[in-house]
């Protein structure tokens, strides 16, 4: 049986091959009418397009690799969805790894990513990872820091200033008059979660009375949040925080949970709580969360529009960039007061 060829299509289409080629990679440019006769020929024929053999002749990959650190996240989707509407933009289709929190793995598939040549990486690291990405850059693979800003001055990132973000946080509860925060996190190994501590620390050492305690928890998630709120509620009330700062919203909602409908604790009487990220359920909780703001869409588009800006200056010619500077955007969070700390 002879194989089926993008000329085969076109001729059933009526249709050029180009247009053909439209239909797979830039299908709004055609009209709906063309699309479908395209559509009805490609599936009577069998035909299965050769994006290898495309690469070849073009030299361009279609692909772009995303690797994000904790997928089960409730801010990785409305990140990914931001990166996979920018990138369907372009005609172009989005390859979406999980490296589960293992550095290991995260390595792996950066090298995956370029055995299959793509087009660019985004990767929201849980390792040191700019050494290989400028490996990879010479190599002619663009590259994205996301949710992390980059350290060396030439590698793209796009950031939430996290320290920012916690100092809100902490200034918010000692402006209410609380003074025995606790700080509730997972492991301090990411760096956004250590910059979270950072900004905590120094509104406390602005605050002579103040004092911040270090809760440890095993991973960022309600179960989590709930124990926790057990452990405290096992504490002579002498001895709790009177405010909790949560490193993220699903533990300050487990953490609410387990107070107000369990342990009798109330909120924000007797402890106030902050969360971080405003999730869509940080509103609708039993008490509602305040928590801090970060603008997860626009840091996904951000960071698509960007590695396409990057991949683009690879293609410039060596000193023809007129001394272009690597971009580094990090946005702002904002504080979002609810009922969990200021009360009804």
């Amino acid at each position: 049986m002879n194989k089926v060829t993008i000329r085969d299509v076109a001729e059933a289409a009526r249709v050029s091959q180009s247009t053909v080629s439209n239909y797979f990679h830039k299908p709004r440019k055609l009209s709906d009418a063309t699309r479908e006769r395209i559509r009805q020929a490609v599936e009577t024929l069998g035909f299965v397009p050769n994006d290898a053999a495309r690469m070849l002749r073009t030299g361009a990959s279609p692909v772009i690799g995303y690797v994000a650190f904790e997928l089960a996240s409730a801010t990785t989707p409305e990140i990914a969805t931001a990166i996979e509407q920018r990138v369907s933009a372009e005609g172009m289709y989005l390859l979406m790894a999980n490296d589960a929190g293992s550095r290991q793995r995260e390595r792996e598939y950066l090298q995956l990513f370029e055995q299959q040549r793509v087009a660019g990486i985004i990767i929201a690291p849980v390792g040191e990872v700019e050494d290989e990405l400028a490996r990879l850059r010479r190599r002619g693979v663009a590259s994205v820091l996301s949710a992390r800003r980059a350290v060396s001055p030439s590698q793209a990132s796009v950031s939430i200033d996290h320290v920012a973000g916690a100092r809100l946080a902490v200034r918010h509860l000692v402006g209410l008059g609380r003074r025995r925060i606790g700080f509730v996190t997972s492991s301090l190994d990411l760096q956004q979660i250590a910059d979270r501590q950072r900004g905590a620390l120094s509104v406390i050492e602005e605050v002579p009375d103040a004092t911040l305690e270090l809760i440890s928890v095993p991973e960022r998630t309600v179960e989590a949040g709930i124990a926790c709120a057990n452990r405290l509620a096992d504490r002579a009330a002498a001895d709790r925080p009177d405010a909790l700062f949560c490193v993220n919203d699903l533990l300050a909602i487990g953490i609410i949970q387990s107070f107000v409908a369990g342990r009798k604790i109330r909120v924000p009487e007797d402890i106030a709580v902050v969360g971080y990220d405003d999730i869509e359920f940080a509103q609708s909780t039993i008490v509602p969360l305040s928590t801090v703001r970060t603008p997860h869409a626009q840091l996904g588009a951000a960071a698509a529009q960007l590695l396409f800006d990057e991949i683009a200056a690879l293609r410039v010619p060596a000193g023809e960039g007129g001394g272009r500077v690597t971009p580094q955007v990090e946005f702002a969070p904002e504080l979002v007061v609810r009922d969990s700390s200021a009360g009804a």
